[in-house]
């Protein structure tokens, strides 16, 4: 709540910006969603160890180890909006408002 209150702050107004600051900020909202509602087991369990515990073979970390866990599953289990999704929300609540009401805010 307190990340999506910080994410909506006028979203109308900055919403549309360019498309690297959107990626910068949907990139973020992914990790903050990992870090609230991953899974917490498995990433203790990639740093269990430091290299020198580690048998010679695995000393090196494999594709796997830098892999993320999906987030859009995440998005989905705790009905989270997107990051394009709430903008496209926001727009519309402000079309409604100003066609019902005749009020922009």
């Amino acid at each position: 709540t307190l990340f999506e209150s910080h994410l909506t702050y006028c979203i109308t107004v900055w919403g549309k910006c360019s498309l690297v600051n959107t990626i910068k900020i949907w990139v973020t909202q992914k990790k903050c969603v990992r870090v609230l509602f991953g899974d917490k087991q498995a990433y203790l369990d990639k740093f269990k160890t430091c290299v020198r515990a580690r048998p010679y073979p695995y000393q090196t970390l494999g594709q796997e180890f830098f892999e993320l866990e999906p987030s859009k599953p995440l998005f989905k289990k705790h009905n989270i909006m997107m990051f394009r999704n709430l903008y496209t929300y926001h727009m519309y609540m402000e079309a409604f408002k100003i066609l019902k009401f005749r009020l922009p805010m």
